[in-house]
């Protein structure tokens, strides 16, 4: 008995009237975007022009009102009197020495000897 004389012992069965309306309603269901989508979708695009229209603006203004960019004065006499100017330091030296000092005046001597009877390459004494 093969698979096919199964099939053909059963009763056929019809669909319900309304099933393919149905079907088919429920498919232009789905496909219609819902409307809070559809307003998140428009406020994320306008939202997204408006960011590069002012941006826009901005490099616009740069360009055309305030003449040139950030670089536009080095050509003139700025940078020779930025080069003659005295350095700024930007780090502070700092001398440790009066705390070395103060920890010996204390007279007190640290030994360090190894504990464990492994050495590990990573401590150095």
């Amino acid at each position: 008995m093969s698979e096919t004389d199964i099939w053909k012992g059963l009763n056929r069965v019809a669909a319900p009237p309304d099933f393919e309306g149905r079907v088919l309603g429920g498919l232009r269901a789905r496909l219609r975007p819902d409307p809070r989508i559809r307003k998140a979708r428009v406020f994320r695009w306008a939202l997204t022009g408006s960011t590069a229209a002012l941006l826009l603006a901005f490099a616009a203004l740069n360009l055309f009102v305030f003449k040139g960019g950030p670089l536009a004065g080095i050509g003139s006499g700025s940078a020779a009197a930025l080069a003659s100017a005295d350095p700024v330091h930007l780090t502070e030296p700092m001398n440790y020495g009066r705390e070395v000092r103060s920890a010996y005046e204390g007279r007190t001597v640290y030994l360090l000897e190894q504990v464990s009877d492994t050495s590990s390459s990573i401590i150095r004494y």
